[in-house]
């Protein structure tokens, strides 16, 4: 007997939109994919062209009505960059696109795919009253598999083998855990103490710098770089892992509250088991003192962030 199709909305123009929709199409999950946005119509006839190819799925163009029975709602938002995402206009055009979603009924999970996406997540929490277990942002999903795969270059091991998290919000705005890195089960800190010096602690400098220009939204950074494959990549294994309830650990941006010594909700990116009903369960690291600062510095800029916007202050309703 065939399984129930799942069902995806995605809000908001983006020219990440239709390569994440694609990107969904190749894992063969099962779905329904509504495209809410004024280009829906051309986008849905390109991929209607392929349909022989993607049996699996099926996509549509829709209104906000849609989202009233959604699994997913994907939530993109071109409009704002890294520098624009305070401005009231960006904050306005969220509000209405929250509002629409929540009067069709909505209660299903909002992965969240914008700039300063952890502020936008605490905007969508505020304007929709979901829970934030309902509420995801892809954090630093990419930068922490980036962050393993390079370990295991150094190693010439499978990344499988390494267990390693870049946590805090985006850019410059990451920590990488160092010290609950693992090879296996041995800590790689470990290694520099060694006699065959397998690693250097200029190796560990090199990849901290490596992994600060990956953003947490495709735009070019210094090295010309878009990062909009690799972005869409994460998103739709997130997309999935939601979908068919992995229950797998990520490191996505989610709701902190009493955890890692930080004295106010805050939305940031943490290890999390990930699930259908969103986030199962936030597992504390335990920190360095290090660590621990500089965790509660990033927090600090995201909370000033909404404090700009009297968010946490009632200002926005």
């Amino acid at each position: 007997m065939p399984s129930k199709k799942k069902k995806i909305v995605v809000i908001g123009r983006s020219n990440l939109q239709n390569l994440y929709i694609h990107t969904v199409l190749l894992k063969k999950i099962p779905a329904e994919i509504y495209l809410i946005d004024d280009q829906a119509k051309t986008s849905v006839q390109d991929f209607d062209y392929a349909s022989y190819y993607h049996a699996d799925a099926t996509i549509h163009a829709g209104t906000f009505n849609e989202c009233r029975n959604a699994d997913i709602v994907v939530f993109f938002q071109e409009e704002m960059s890294n520098q624009l995402v305070s401005k009231e206009d960006n904050v306005t055009l969220i509000k209405e696109k929250v509002k629409k979603m929540m009067a069709s009924g909505f209660r299903g999970i909002v992965l969240v795919a914008t700039a300063e996406s952890n502020v936008v997540a605490a905007l969508i929490k505020r304007f929709s009253g979901l829970p934030a277990n309902q509420i995801i942002t892809l954090g630093t999903m990419l930068a922490t598999s980036y962050f393993q795969v390079e370990i295991a270059k150094l190693f010439k091991i499978s990344p499988k083998n390494v267990h390693g998290y870049i946590i805090g919000d985006n850019a410059e705005d990451v920590i990488p855990v160092w010290s609950r890195a693992f090879l296996g089960g041995k800590p790689i800190l470990s290694y520099l103490a060694e006699e065959q010096k397998r690693i250097s602690a200029e190796d560990l400098q090199n990849l901290t710098k490596m992994i600060t220009k990956i953003p947490d939204f495709p735009f070019e950074n210094k090295d010309g770089c878009s990062f909009r494959f690799s972005t869409v990549t994460v998103l739709a294994e997130l997309t999935e892992v939601v979908l068919r309830d992995e229950a797998r650990v990520i490191t996505v941006g989610v709701e902190v509250k009493d955890a890692y010594g930080l004295e106010n909700p805050v939305f940031i990116s943490v290890p999390a088991v990930i699930g259908a009903e969103g986030v199962r369960e936030l597992l504390e690291l335990h920190l360095s003192d290090d660590e621990q600062k500089e965790l509660k510095q990033i927090a600090t800029k995201t909370t000033e962030k909404l404090e700009e916007l009297q968010l946490n202050k009632g200002g926005i309703s």
